[in-house]
C-alpha cells in the first residue's frame, strides 16, 4: 500500500467523527441534547487518533522524507500543514476546555467543535489533493516502502495498532447512535 493511501484511509475515518461533530453542533444549536460523553469522546479520538496517530505519521516520518525530496517546508505546502496541524490542536483544547468546565453543549465548545471541523475539512482536502500527489510524484518505490515500514514500526512503538483498531470500532458504534437519534 502506498504511504498516502495509508493516511487517506485515516483521513476517511477522522471525515466520519467530523461528520458526527457537525450533526453535533447543529443540535446544539438548536437547543437539542447530544448523546451523553460524546463531546469528551471527540476530544479523545482527535488528540490519539487524528493528532498523534495521523498527524505524527505526517510530522515524524512522511514530511521530513518530502522535505529532503525538495518539497519545501516555510513558504510551500508542509508548513501550510504544520501550521494547521498546530491550529487544530487549539480548537481542540478549547474543546477540552469547555467540556472540562461541564459545558459541552455551551457555545465555546460548538464554536471550537464548528471551527476545527471547518478547519480539518480544509486541511484534508489540500493533503489528498495536492501534497500527496506531489508526495506519489516524488517518492521513489523504495522510498514508500520506507515509509510504510516506519508506520508500522511507529504504530507498534507506540501502541499506535490498538489505538487506531479502538477509535475505527467505536466510530462505528457512534454512527448507529447517531443514527438513532
Amino acid at each position: 500500500m502506498q504511504a498516502t493511501a495509508v493516511l487517506k484511509e485515516e483521513h476517511d475515518v477522522i471525515e466520519r467523527v467530523l461528520t458526527m461533530v457537525e450533526f453535533a453542533v447543529d443540535r446544539l444549536s438548536r437547543k437539542q441534547t447530544i448523546p451523553t460523553g460524546f463531546a469528551a469522546w471527540s476530544i479523545e479520538f482527535f488528540r490519539h487518533f487524528a493528532d498523534h496517530c495521523h498527524h505524527g505519521k505526517e510530522e515524524d516520518i512522511l514530511f521530513p522524507l518530502l522535505q529532503e525530496r525538495g518539497i519545501p517546508v516555510e513558504g510551500g505546502p508542509i508548513g501550510v500543514m504544520l501550521s494547521e496541524h498546530e491550529l487544530g490542536r487549539d480548537c481542540v483544547r478549547r474543546m477540552d476546555d469547555a467540556v472540562a468546565r461541564g459545558d459541552d453543549g455551551n457555545e465555546e465548545f460548538s464554536v471550537a467543535a464548528s471551527q476545527y471541523a471547518c478547519l480539518l475539512r480544509q486541511h484534508i482536502f489540500k493533503e489528498n489533493n495536492v501534497l500527496f500527489p506531489m508526495a506519489d510524484s516524488c517518492l521513489s518505490p523504495a522510498d514508500d516502502e520506507e515509509v510504510v515500514a516506519a508506520y508500522q514500526s511507529t504504530e507498534c512503538e507506540r501502541n499506535h495498532g490498538e489505538v487506531h483498531d479502538r477509535f475505527v470500532a467505536e466510530v462505528a458504534n457512534w454512527e448507529t447512535v447517531f443514527a438513532n437519534l
